[in-house]
């Protein structure tokens, strides 16, 4: 029978190996089976927690949608239980209200809340088109995979095609929305010139009212047989240019008519203002897939889709896929596969190397099992398999067999003595040391809690980590405890060969030699200059928080990253024509793809991109590459872009801007200026920008009040009055000249399509066709717009920006970090700069953009969830040691691991991003187990009076010198492979496993040297 201090249930489990061998294979099926089924994306989803409403006034200024329409839509919805904030951006002829959410609301009701408020908003324009409320895209949500259909064929046929292979994306399973994300609207125009509105005695409303009328589709009643009911239909509408044209507008004395066709042209096709749209130099059209669950599947059915559509293309069109997440997540799991798979390796070899085989073995086997068990329950707390939660597994890699060796060695320990049967050795074993093993995995585990609990986007995407970690640790413990033992209770019948117990006896001959010639010494010396040894460690930790505070390490929402698919921006001055924006845009597409036709004739065996996409609008154009395999090994992208434009060359006034790492934004600075009085905002902004500019290393400081196009203001004179024309009559008359008057709305199979009537576009183009529009007076006469209205030229602006229903200015502005420290401007610009901005502009209110709050929230949040961790960690140690200052001690390894991490990250060169923050958090709780194996024995022979404190504490370390140093070793060989790491898809792995390893090795360091240390000089205390 066991011997009566084993804990009966690890004894049993212990003695019964066929239990023990059946809960571990029902684990390994269990995880297999999961792992079929399992979601797997590339990212986790979340829910963000703001929606917004999109509303459009076609052709308005930004001024009037703001008076108009932002406002009245502001005013009805601010109040509503469950707003937190409002932020509002304007632009010509569109209103974007984002609605903040407050947690512990629902978003779905709360949008219906807004709905219903929004239709009972008196007064809204007439002209206004539309209000969405819909839900907002998530930041950085660009779809799964992208699909591109080009070629040499006339945009509106190729516009057409894309709608029916829409329609087709949209109904494969698992997508979600299939976005047209260069939107090409169709519309059918009725232009007549304003000669012969005049000649015919027409308006523009003359004509809409014309089509109204006989265009009609229409259900007229029933007529009730003997034989029963029959519908009666009305279906006449014009469904084309040609069926339009046939309208009758006015029938003549002598028996003829007048068609729509006989005075105006018309226009069936793409609408005037529609953009312009090339893919690797040719006529496209694109769309975003996106998928809610399971992304990855449904990239590979699009895939699959897109094969087998592309023989039934017409000749010399093109369809493909790129832009592919799907790509990016199999590049990233065999990188953490090879990686998770070498680190492995590497754990085992050193766990062999310092270990009996059987244990080593059985710690391997126990890390399958808790990463098992883990894609087990993975489902059940809805994480799914993503790069994340990949990456949670492999920072699991060398945690996980710890207690596995603590375990192991207390078992052969016990097997050591011959009074003990096999299975009671393993049983008092297991048992000795369950509570040091519950209490190091629940450390642990509150290292990583501080991941389950950051808000926003930061928080979504570390949960899966800590999940991840979590669940390991649970069945790490669980395989430990119940499993490991009964694998143990017998002494290994495997001969091993004779080279490996060599080099094992060579190895632990090295340590032990380590230790008693270095080690033992040095150790001495510390303890004998036990405050000098402290006042140093004191004195390193104060140096690098210094050397941090001192901007010497960068800080960065996201780690610096490269991506390998990235785009570019080009924006042109307000006011600039449409055709000079065009000839800018194909000049930068022209230099790229002659750089890389250049490039490809330099040896590439494939081509260059995978896509290169181009969109055209009026006042700007976007640039979209995705670089293919073999260029993301050969070519830098920063060089790429650098030399691409040189290339371009001068450009003007126009600007072009690259978006080229993670987390990119054009400004380094941003804040928000508010205020009633659009005056005052002004001159604030301007106080500010020249504050800001003073700073060394700072540079390109702007604001947001964009020049717009240059407004027109029309005035009724008192002849137009005199006439009898109002001002509301003068606007809708110019308004169906320029905008158009739509007079209906016809449905075809590729969607919704506009009837408009308006003037031809080369009678919109100067002042003088502007003087010469025919205005309708009362009393039915015609007359021109220069007889009854004045006009004057003003400035416009380009966008407004509200939040909380003020008017805001942002001001913006990038920094050099080689001559300035970014942390420290914000700094002052909090502390004194924005303080001093309000004392001198009474009314004016200056804060920090939205970004750096949510990083200092984020910061903040990350903070208290840590110390909660910590104190969490010193009641578990408390509690255990029966000792309020103990547990100080085992907590002083956390700021050395902290300084680690720091200081590693200095030397490489990259900056503490969240990634590197989760990391050193998560390092202290591993360090903190370090520094309990070495105080257990000091807890445990401290009741000695006869020995020496000195000697207690060296023999303490000396015994404990060899777990501490496997545990750290073991944790750094699963690191290993991801820190050597250097292809494009592990540079987000880095930062993490960066602060990890070199949080351990500080850690072990004060393990070792700074508690001993510390315990002495408590000691001298007590005394």
């Amino acid at each position: 029978m066991p011997n009566k201090t084993a804990i009966p249930l690890l004894a049993w489990f212990a003695t019964h190996p066929i239990a023990a061998n059946l809960l571990m294979a029902l684990i390994w099926l269990a995880g297999l089976s999961t792992l079929v089924d399992i979601p797997k994306d590339v990212f986790p989803k979340f829910t963000p927690d703001r929606f917004e409403i999109a509303a459009f006034y076609p052709d308005a200024s930004p001024l009037t949608v703001e008076t108009a329409l932002c406002i009245p839509l502001e005013n009805a919805v601010y109040d509503l239980p469950g707003v937190k904030g409002l932020n509002t951006a304007i632009f010509p002829g569109e209103c974007q209200i984002q609605i903040e959410v407050n947690s512990g609301y629902q978003r779905e009701a709360l949008m219906s809340a807004v709905r219903a408020r929004i239709d009972s908003i008196p007064g809204l324009p007439e002209a206004l088109e539309k209000i969405d409320v819909r839900e907002t895209v998530r930041d950085n949500d660009d779809g799964v995979i992208w699909v591109a259909l080009y070629g040499q064929l006339d945009a509106l046929q190729l516009k057409r095609l894309g709608d029916a292979l829409r329609q087709e994306l949209t109904q494969l399973p698992g997508v979600t929305a299939v976005v047209d994300y260069g939107k090409l609207n169709e519309e059918l125009s009725v232009n007549v010139s304003a000669a012969r509105l005049r000649q015919y005695g027409l308006t523009l409303a003359d004509l809409a009212s014309a089509i109204r009328r006989h265009s009609i589709e229409s259900a007229t009643g029933m007529v009730n047989t003997p034989s029963g009911d029959i519908v009666l239909q009305l279906k006449s509408q014009a469904k084309h240019g040609v069926a339009v044209g046939e309208i009758t507008l006015r029938s003549l004395p002598d028996g003829g008519v007048i068609k729509i066709k006989d005075i105006a042209s018309i226009h069936d096709g793409l609408s005037e203002r529609a953009v312009q749209w090339h893919h690797d130099g040719q006529p496209a059209q694109g769309y975003e897939i996106h998928a809610e669950a399971n992304a990855i599947t449904v990239a590979e059915r699009v895939k699959t889709f897109v094969a087998q559509k592309k023989s039934s293309l017409p000749a010399g069109v093109s369809l493909k896929t790129w832009w592919d997440d799907s790509l990016a997540f199999a590049g990233r799991v065999n990188t953490l596969l090879e990686d998770g798979v070498s680190g492995f390796v590497l754990v085992w070899l050193v766990l062999t190397l310092f270990l009996r085989g059987q244990v080593a073995w059985w710690a391997g086997m126990g890390i399958i099992t808790s990463v098992l068990g883990t894609l087990w329950c993975m489902p059940l707390l809805g994480i799914s398999l993503n790069m994340l939660s990949l990456f949670g597994f492999l920072l699991a890699m060398g945690i996980l067999v710890d207690d596995a060796i603590i375990i192991g060695e207390s078992i052969h320990s016990e097997q050591q003595n011959t009074s003990l049967a096999p299975h009671e050795a393993a049983a008092i074993g297991v048992s000795k040391m369950a509570l040091p093993v519950l209490l190091a995995i629940l450390i642990a585990i509150a290292a990583f809690v501080p991941g389950l609990f950051l808000p926003g986007w930061s928080g979504a995407m570390m949960r899966p980590i800590a999940g991840v970690m979590i669940l390991t640790l649970l069945f790490s413990a669980l395989e430990a405890l119940l499993i490991l033992p009964a694998h143990l209770h017998k002494p290994a019948v495997t001969r091993e060969p004779d080279w490996l117990k060599h080099s094992r006896r060579s190895v632990n001959f090295a340590l032990r030699r380590l230790v008693i010639r270095v080690y033992q010494p040095l150790l001495a010396r510390l303890l004998a200059l036990r405050y000098l040894t402290l006042a140093g460690f004191i004195a390193f930790m104060l140096v690098t928080l210094g050397w941090y505070l001192g901007g010497h390490v960068r800080q960065a929402m996201n780690p610096d990253i490269t991506k390998d698919a990235f785009w570019a921006r080009l924006t042109v001055p307000p006011g600039t024509a449409p055709d000079k924006t065009r000839q800018l845009a194909e000049r930068v597409e022209r230099e790229l793809l002659n750089y890389r036709d250049e490039l490809e004739r330099q040896g590439f065996q494939q081509p260059l991109f995978i896509g290169q996409e181009t969109l055209i609008w009026q006042q700007e154009a976007g640039l979209w590459l995705e670089l293919s395999e073999q260029a993301r090994q050969r070519i830098n992208v920063q060089d790429f872009v650098d030399e691409w434009r040189r290339r371009v060359g001068d450009l003007g006034s126009a600007r072009l801007e690259f978006i080229v790492k993670e987390g990119d934004e054009p400004y380094d600075i941003l804040l928000n200026l508010s205020a009633n009085q659009p005056a005052l905002l002004t001159t604030g902004a301007a106080a500010l920008k020249q504050q800001l500019a003073a700073y060394p290393g700072v540079y390109s400081v702007l604001d947001s009040t964009l020049p717009g196009s240059p407004e027109l203001q029309l005035s009724l004179t008192d002849t137009g009055r005199r006439l009898g024309l109002t001002e509301a009559e003068l606007a809708e008359q110019v308004r169906h000249g320029y905008y158009g008057l739509e007079a209906q709305r016809l449905q075809r199979l590729n969607g919704e399509v506009r009837v408009v009537v308006r003037l031809p576009a080369t009678e919109r183009q100067t002042l003088a066709d502007l003087q010469r529009l025919p205005i309708r007076l009362p009393n039915g006469e015609l007359t021109v717009l220069d007889t009854v209205a004045d006009t004057t030229l003003q400035p416009g602006l380009a966008q407004l920006i509200r939040r909380d229903r003020q008017r805001v200015l942002e001001v913006s502005a990038q920094v050099d970090p080689a001559q300035a420290n970014l942390n420290a401007i914000y700094t002052d610009i909090e502390q004194r700069l924005l303080p001093e901005l309000e004392r001198q502009f009474p009314g004016l209110t200056g804060e920090i953009g939205r970004d750096r709050k949510e990083q200092q929230t984020m910061l903040h949040s990350l903070a208290q969830q840590t110390l909660m961790a910590l104190a969490v960690i010193y009641a578990l140690i408390a509690v255990t040691f029966r000792s309020y200052t103990l547990p100080l001690l085992f907590l002083l390894a956390v700021p050395m691991a902290w300084c680690g991490a720091v200081w590693a990250h200095s030397l490489a060169g990259l900056p503490l991003s969240m990634e590197s923050l989760i990391g050193m958090v998560a390092a202290s709780g591993v360090v903190v187990n370090d520094s309990m194996v070495l105080l257990d024995y000091l807890n445990e022979h401290d009741q000695d009076a006869k020995q020496d404190p000195a000697a207690l504490i060296a023999a303490a370390c000396t015994a404990r010198f060899r777990p501490i140093f496997l545990a750290f070793l073991t944790n750094f060989a699963g690191f290993l492979p991801t820190l050597l790491e250097t292809s494009i898809q592990a540079q987000f792995l880095i930062p993490m496993t960066l602060s990890l390893a070199s949080g351990l090795l500080f850690g072990m360091i004060a393990s070792l040297m700074l508690v001993p240390v510390c315990y002495a000089v408590l000691g001298d205390l007590r005394r």
